[in-house]
């Protein structure tokens, strides 16, 4: 058993360099931006009704009216997250009651933040469930796919063949001038100018010999 216990860090320590090139490079996610959306053709909300606290689900095509018992509920557009990015949907609604004095409500409704828009009157509460539908503008362009790096000998990555090279690289890189950036650009001290002194007014010759105006 001791004998065992002896032999067991040197077979770790010989296997780690099998651990090290079995290592593989995997490409960074693909992701798109934080502020993108993709436009659906449906809205779907939940409708509560405070008298028997029924809940109807209710679909809203972008662009039309739908009716619901005294309510009139028009979607204008519905937008939700592309899947690389946490799902979430938002929608301009407008809602009204055919009852008087009910308040209508205009704007934007969004499911991962409820409190920012949701149309609430004594008899009905109407909140944004998701979007659904075909796909419409604006559309997310196609994720670019990052190449996966190869490992070198000694387990480090590789520059991926056909990859832009890096200004530094190269023999004759060196000699040709590169542009610099804002940041890079060298910064010269330059003395202030004084502004040019303001030149006297041409003498007038029937002054010539005149003596000095004295005060007193």
């Amino acid at each position: 058993m001791r004998r065992l216990l002896r032999c067991l860090p040197a077979a770790l320590l010989a296997s780690l360099p099998v651990y090290a090139h079995a290592a593989e490079w995997l490409a960074p996610p693909a992701m798109y931006p934080p502020d993108t959306w993709q436009g659906r053709t449906i809205a779907t909300v939940r409708v509560l009704d405070k008298l028997d606290a029924h809940i109807q689900m209710l679909d809203i095509p972008t662009g039309q009216d739908v009716p619901y018992k005294s309510l009139t509920l028009h979607a204008t557009s519905c937008l939700q997250r592309p899947p690389t990015l946490p799902a979430d949907s938002a929608a301009w609604l407008e809602v009204h009651d055919a009852h008087e004095g009910m308040v209508p409500f205009q704007g934007w409704m969004a499911v991962a933040e409820p409190a920012t828009g949701v149309f609430q009157n004594p008899l009905y509460d109407v909140q944004l469930a998701g979007c659904g539908g075909d796909a419409v503008a604006p559309v997310p362009p196609p994720l670019a796919v990052a190449a996966v790096p190869q490992p070198g000998a000694d387990g480090s990555p590789v520059p991926v063949v056909g990859a832009t090279p890096s200004p530094t690289s190269g023999a004759g890189d060196v000699d040709a001038a590169q542009p610099l950036s804002p940041t890079q650009a060298p910064t010269t001290a330059v003395a202030p100018v004084s502004p040019p002194l303001p030149t006297p007014p041409p003498a007038d010759p029937a002054d010539e010999g005149a003596a000095p105006l004295m005060l007193h």
